[in-house]
C-alpha cells in the first residue's frame, strides 16, 4: 500500500514539475519577446514622433538588433529544456495552442509582407500586426478555458483590446506606440507573471 501511495505521489510530482519547467521557460520565450520587440516599437515611435531622430544606422539596428537577441534566448532556453517530457494533457493542449498561432503567424507575415510590397502598400503591412495581437487574444483564451486562470483571461482581453484600439491608429504615429506599450506590458508581463506563477 505504502509502495502504492509513493509512486503516485512521485507521478503527481512529475506532473507539476514538468508543468512548472515548462510554463517557466514559455514565460521566458515571452518576457523575451515582449521587451525585445516593445522596446523596438518604441524606439519606433520616438523617431515617428519627432522626438528623436536616430537616423538610418538607428533605424537598421532597432529593425535587426531585437529579433538577433530573442533568437539568442530562444535557442539558450530550447537547448536547455530538449530533455524535458511534456507528457501532460494540459501542457501539450497549450504547446499545441501556442505553436498553432506562431506556425500561422510565420505564414500570415509572409502573406502581409508579399502584398504590402507588390501594392506598394504600408496600409497593408500595418494590418499584419493587428492580425498577431488578435492571434495571441485567442491563444491565451485557448489558455484561460484550459487552466481556469483569471489572469490568462485578463492578458487575453488585453490582446483584443490592442487589437482594436491599433485598427482605429493605422497611420498615427500611436500606432507604434500603443503596440509597443502591449508587447512590453502584456506580452511581457505576461510572460513574468507566468514564469512567477510556475515558480509558486
Amino acid at each position: 500500500m505504502s509502495k502504492d501511495i509513493q509512486a503516485d505521489l512521485a507521478f503527481v510530482k512529475a506532473l507539476v514539475s514538468e508543468g512548472a519547467r515548462v510554463r517557466i521557460s514559455g514565460g521566458a520565450l515571452y518576457l523575451a519577446g515582449g521587451v525585445c520587440y516593445g522596446l523596438q516599437c518604441l524606439v519606433q515611435w520616438v523617431h515617428l514622433a519627432g522626438i528623436v531622430n536616430i537616423g538610418m544606422w538607428g533605424n537598421l539596428i532597432a529593425g535587426i538588433l531585437p529579433t538577433v537577441v530573442f533568437l539568442a534566448v530562444m535557442c539558450v532556453i530550447l537547448w536547455r529544456d530538449r530533455k524535458v517530457p511534456k507528457n501532460g494533457v494540459a501542457t501539450r493542449a497549450l504547446n499545441a495552442a501556442f505553436s498553432s498561432a506562431g506556425l500561422a503567424n510565420l505564414f500570415m507575415v509572409g502573406v502581409f509582407a508579399y502584398t504590402a510590397i507588390t501594392e506598394k502598400s504600408i496600409l497593408i503591412w500595418l494590418l499584419y500586426p493587428i492580425t498577431v495581437c488578435a492571434f495571441q487574444g485567442a491563444v491565451w483564451f485557448t489558455a484561460y478555458m484550459i487552466r481556469r486562470e483569471a489572469w490568462l483571461a485578463i492578458i487575453s482581453i488585453g490582446w483584443f483590446i490592442t487589437t482594436f484600439a491599433l485598427g482605429l491608429l493605422i497611420g498615427s504615429p500611436h500606432y507604434v506606440l500603443v503596440l509597443g506599450l502591449a508587447l512590453s506590458v502584456i506580452m511581457g508581463g505576461g510572460g513574468w507573471y507566468m514564469m512567477r506563477q510556475a515558480r509558486k
